[in-house]
């Protein structure tokens, strides 16, 4: 059983001290006791009070100091005795005034086993958040694989079949049958069944190299500029572009291509330079 002060107690020491007129300061120089423990007593400060069997000591010493009987005051308290008995780590200062002294070892392990709960509260928080922390990204990375899953089917089957088809189609182009006009210098080629595809052509500088120039037939120029030696330019021509014109300053001195053929200027006069090809491209 751990000492308990009753009120009255507390009350009559405190009129007494009060009466004497000593401050705790004086009455810890008069007892050897230290004045926090004094007034802890007073008080009722169980945090700031040693062990049951010292708190004891000092509350007599207390009563003696101020003109009290401590066996009148102190005959209805219990006391643990047990703990009353306990002298192991009692000593004295060099000042002379007790110390109750304290099992380090006791502590240690008294403050420990008063952070299992705290100790055992994190690791159940933690284990918490690790499971929420998997299920989410779990369910991000099902969100995310489906959504890639789709993309890709979309990317694959449509855009892939278009692509075949407007491949097969630009193979399929002929470059037959080029027209050559002496007269207006230039070289048409009749393009059937090109109109809705796209086409590039790639233009290969020869000898000195030649300017070029290319339009719609909206007279937009799609690409303009001097090819020197082994330069090599690629253009691309749009889907439903009616006609192009390819207007070269030296047409001896560039090799065209187109998807990939060769686009022959048969027929040219003998010292030709500027020259111009036309591709007309039907449905």
């Amino acid at each position: 059983m751990v000492e308990k002060l009753t009120s009255e107690v507390r009350e009559q020491l405190k009129e007494a001290r009060e009466k004497k007129g000593y401050t705790f300061e004086e009455l810890g120089e008069m007892t050897k006791i230290q004045p926090k423990f004094l007034q802890a007593i007073e008080e009722d400060d169980s945090d700031v009070l040693p062990s049951p069997f010292y708190t004891r000591a000092f509350a007599k010493k207390f009563a003696q100091a101020v003109d009290l009987n401590p066996d009148d005051l102190f005959e209805e308290v219990d006391f643990d005795p047990y703990v009353a008995s306990d002298l192991t780590y009692a000593h004295r200062d060099e000042d002379g005034i007790v110390r109750a002294g304290v099992n380090s070892t006791e502590t240690f392990k008294s403050r420990f086993r008063g952070l299992i709960p705290k100790i055992w509260l994190a690791i159940i928080l933690v284990a918490v958040l690790a499971v929420v922390w998997f299920v989410i990204t779990r369910i991000s990375g099902a969100n995310n694989n489906s959504s890639d899953d789709t993309v890709h089917v979309a990317s694959s089957s449509v855009p892939q079949s278009s692509s075949i088809s407007s491949s097969s189609s630009a193979n399929n182009l002929k470059l037959e049958n080029p027209q050559t006009d002496n007269n207006a210098k230039k070289t048409t080629y009749n393009v059937a069944n090109s109109l809705t595809q796209g086409h590039k052509l790639v233009i290969k500088g020869q000898d000195n190299g030649s300017t070029l120039k290319v339009t719609d037939n909206n007279n937009k120029v799609l690409f303009e500029k001097n090819i020197a030696k082994d330069a090599e330019e690629s253009v691309e021509l749009p889907a439903n572009t009616a006609n192009v014109t390819v207007l070269a300053g030296n047409i001896t001195h560039v090799n065209m291509t187109l998807n990939n053929q060769h686009v022959d200027v048969p027929n040219l006069p003998a010292n030709t330079t500027t020259w111009s090809v036309l591709f007309n491209f039907n449905k």
